[in-house]
């Protein structure tokens, strides 16, 4: 499963060398860097039982011999694969790789420089080649082992490839292109490989001795975590599982820490199932080192009658969560105004899981979508809690100010009443409206932004005094002619609302008036 993820990998890197794909290629490798730990102690583990078997023969003696022999081989191969490895991580200077996850050339140009002679690519195929040769004469194995060094047209994955590909030797093939991560995480993959191939050399062996081995291969547990690096209040989510199990036979039991977990049968390939338990929890930490990441684990254990149990800690790492706010007004909202904000968490792939809260007595909040919230204050402070999967990350405190106030504007036709010239003659209507000066307020708060006057007094000079219910003054009605005047008071202004309950209907303090004069 692994070796095919890595096949996936190395398919997307065609498409694009992105960090996400690099950074993976880094995982694998310490998964596969694992599996060669617990399967060389499983398989020094099978030699042990050939060495240790009672049975007195040519054959068992001579059975005992190969499987020394046969460690020995894997040892120096797996050890002359390790050098490999620790050159493609070692820059010209000598020196680690800076940023060895994210190097995409420096393997590709050691392994395929063949200046000086053949290529270190082809001492590497040249070497395995030999090892399964050697391996196949020291066990003499029943079916022999072919060689693990394929190019593209040897793998199905690959059938439908270009014919360029599929004729490619197996050094371009294996390194050409190939990020530095890739090519160790690659390395690595063959060593498993190797150590198959002993495995089953001994397992062959073994049944020459009568002895017993348990019939799983690599018995090390594994989690296959959708992330091992999430933000705190995101969900972890993995399947635990029994690297290399059997199917069916016993049913193992397996637990992370105390509890038992619930076991399903997931197929990983077409055919093959294998016992998982899906482990899910929010990942949480206290404390962050100075770049803000928390080194965590869990134990995990799996029970085979028979067997002593297998335990395993599984390490991840808890990203401190960095709420952003991204709006026009980030830091300042308007009181009793709708005021759209965007959150986002640093590290979060997606956001639907962002939720805000507000105390009662402070406001509300009515998210619009993924992310996308109203925020509308009702005091000069509110304090907003973010949380991610109902797991509060952070506060943030917003200062709420009143709505701009608008002041008193005459409008003559398209433009403004004129102090010096007064109302021109011919004039039959005028409006008086309340102007907002502030284009941050109006821009940002559009729906709250509309302000109209539903009541004020026209009082024209000797006359009594008119109420009207709009800004709109009809001149000719009232008889005005030139060099009269007359002014405006009580004014009553309302807005218009983000939220509908206020019916675009809100008062406005605000005290506006003026006198004005018919023009000659």
């Amino acid at each position: 499963m692994i070796g095919m993820m890595y096949m996936v990998l190395t398919a997307l890197l065609a498409l694009n060398v992105s960090s996400a794909v690099l950074e993976k290629f880094a995982i694998i490798d310490e998964t596969l860097v694992e599996l060669v730990k617990d399967s060389g102690s499983s398989n020094d583990k099978i030699l042990e039982s050939i060495k240790g078997s009672n049975v007195n023969s040519p054959e068992v003696d001579a059975a005992k011999v190969s499987a020394q022999k046969v460690r020995d081989l894997t040892k120096a191969t797996l050890a002359y694969m390790d050098e490999i490895k620790k050159k493609m991580g070692t820059g010209k200077d000598g020196l680690p790789l800076k940023d060895k996850v994210q190097d995409t050339h420096h393997a590709d140009e050691l392994m395929l420089n063949d200046k000086d002679g053949p290529s270190l690519a082809v001492e590497f195929e040249k070497k395995l080649n030999e090892h399964v040769k050697q391996l196949n004469e020291i066990s003499k194995p029943k079916t022999p082992f072919g060689n693990i060094t394929k190019t593209a047209g040897q793998y199905d994955s690959f059938k439908d490839a270009k014919e360029e590909l599929k004729a490619q030797q197996y050094p371009i093939f294996a390194f050409h292109g190939t990020p530095t991560m890739g090519a160790i995480a690659y390395v690595t993959q063959m060593q498993t490989e190797i150590l198959e191939y002993e495995r089953t050399a001994l397992n062959e062996l073994l049944a020459v001795t009568k002895g017993r081995v348990y019939e799983v291969d690599q018995l090390v547990p594994m989690v296959r975590a959708q992330s091992n690096s999430l933000v705190a209040g995101a969900s972890y989510e993995g399947d635990l599982f029994l690297a290399g199990a059997a199917s069916g036979g016993t049913e193992p039991e397996m637990y992370k820490g105390a509890e038992r977990m619930k076991l399903q049968e997931v197929e990983v390939s077409p055919g093959i199932k294998i016992k998982m338990a899906r482990i899910k929890f929010t990942a949480s930490a206290q404390t962050y080192n100075k770049d803000g990441i928390a080194e965590m684990s869990y134990p995990v254990k799996i029970v085979i009658p028979g067997r002593d149990p297998i335990m395993q800690t599984i390490k991840y790492n808890v990203i401190r969560p960095v709420a952003k706010f991204e709006s026009e007004g980030a830091s300042t909202l308007y009181l009793d105004c709708g005021n759209e904000v965007t959150v986002s968490v640093q590290g979060l792939q997606e956001s639907s899981s962002i939720g805000l809260s507000v105390p009662a007595d402070q406001g509300k909040v009515i998210q619009q979508g993924s992310g996308k919230f109203v925020l509308i204050p009702v005091r000069p402070q509110m304090d907003v809690k973010v949380s991610v999967g109902g797991v509060v990350i952070d506060t943030k405190q917003f200062k709420a100010k009143e709505v701009p106030k608008p002041s008193a504007k005459l409008m003559v036709g398209n433009g403004d009443y004129d102090v010096k010239k007064g109302i021109p003659p011919g004039t039959s209507i005028v409006k008086f409206v309340p102007d907002i000066t502030d284009d941050n307020f109006k821009r940002q708060n559009a729906k709250d932004a509309s302000y109209r006057i539903v009541s004020m007094t026209l009082q024209i000079t000797g006359k009594t005094p008119i109420t009207l219910n709009s800004g709109t003054i009809e001149l000719t009605k009232y008889g005005l002619r030139a060099g009269d005047s007359f002014s405006i008071f009580n004014v009553q202004v309302v807005r218009s609302t983000w939220d509908p309950s206020d019916a675009d209907n809100k008062p406005v303090n605000a005290k506006l008036e003026g006198s004005y004069i018919m023009g000659r």
